[in-house]
């Protein structure tokens, strides 16, 4: 508890101190408040604009939890599936390779054409955006688990739905929440991108708006809301695989 609370003041006190410099360089400079804001610039931009964003960030959210629940629910079905079945994997990894190769800024317009402002392009997008690092991550988790532990399951007599729940499913959840880590930034990111092309609400939408007003400091305060939101996202999924993964030995140490 003690070495939490010394290693949350050293970051407070690293952000304050970034903070100041900010302000510092800015004033020395005489950079203009239209070029780059002061941070007391955009703290204030934060106190006037609360309920509104507050209320495009709740649009976002909806969308990004969405999205990504659907992504794990899509990338466990595809890395089980292949797993179960060389023939499955080998299509499976080819078009995972493809879903990959296709840039989605080019994509996304092309969702909102046939899906309309509403959330369903969004949620498409993160799907395509977040299955694949999660399913390729489990699937290679999975493998190492049945190269590991197939003598044993062999020796214990495991039936093969067995093994893959006591054994394999256990061995590769590192992996898991390895994907997890990467798409839960992927996917926020990816809905605000999608907004910012066409929506109806949401941070793109906010930051859309700030950009055409030429409102630097809604743009700086949207950048750091994701900056913060993904770290947030981060330490949640950290904290997460503390609990989950006890048993494994080097946290035992």
């Amino acid at each position: 508890m003690r070495t939490q609370i010394i290693t949350f003041l050293r970051r407070l006190i690293l952000a304050g101190g970034g903070l100041y410099l900010w302000s510092l360089a800015l004033s020395r400079l005489n950079v203009p408040e239209y070029i780059v804001p002061p941070p007391q610039k955009v703290l204030a931009t934060l106190m006037e604009d609360t309920s509104l964003l507050s209320r495009h960030f709740t649009e976002t959210f909806k969308e990004w939890l969405t999205g990504l629940s659907g992504s794990v629910v899509l990338a466990l079905i595809v890395s089980l599936a292949a797993f179960s079945s060389p023939f499955i994997e080998k299509h499976v990894r080819r078009f995972l390779v493809i879903s990959q190769a296709v840039p989605y800024l080019t994509v996304a317009p092309l969702l909102l054409l046939w899906f309309g402002l509403g959330s369903a392009p969004k949620i498409i997008l993160i799907l395509l955006t977040c299955t694949f690092p999660i399913a390729q991550l489990t699937l290679a988790g999975l493998h190492n688990a049945r190269e590991k532990y197939s003598v044993l399951a062999t020796i214990l007599r495991f039936s093969p739905v067995r093994a893959l729940q006591k054994l394999y499913i256990p061995a590769a959840l590192p992996d898991f929440l390895e994907g997890l880590k990467i798409s839960v930034t992927y996917a926020f990111v990816s809905t605000v991108l999608a907004e910012l092309i066409g929506s109806e609400a949401g941070l793109g939408v906010y930051l859309s708006r700030a950009q055409a007003a030429y409102r630097t400091d809604r743009v700086i305060l949207v950048v750091l809301f994701i900056v913060c939101f993904s770290l947030l996202c981060t330490f949640a999924i950290n904290r997460l695989s503390r609990r989950l993964l006890y048993w494994r030995v080097e946290n035992n140490v």
